[in-house]
């Protein structure tokens, strides 16, 4: 009995110091997903093109991809969720959110 407490008890300190150490984060198994949840959202770029749509996220997504220079690369999603385009924000003005009750 006692040597399997000098074996399990430095194995779960190991194992409690590896999740630690490696940047595991339990709030990404616990909490419900968002990411689902879309933001109706008009675009205006830089050249005063106007494109309205749904984003995951009113900034750089947590998935989303930026090279080197600064450009970045999102996706604009239809109602449904599917992608119908993607946009780079190095090229965006600004966001305005819209409000689903207003347009339908």
């Amino acid at each position: 009995m006692m040597r399997k407490k000098r074996v399990l008890l430095p194995l779960i300190l190991l194992i409690a110091l590896g999740i630690g150490g490696c940047g595991f984060n339990i709030k990404d198994y616990t909490q419900r997903d968002d990411r689902h949840q879309l933001i109706k959202v008009e675009i205006t770029f830089t050249d005063d093109e106007i494109l309205t749509g749904y984003v995951n996220n009113l900034g750089v997504d947590k998935d989303g991809t930026v090279y080197v220079g600064g450009s970045s690369l999102n996706y604009l999603y239809d109602k449904n969720g599917n992608i119908i385009g993607s946009f780079n924000y190095q090229r965006v003005l600004y966001m305005l959110i819209v409000n689903e009750a207003e347009t339908d």
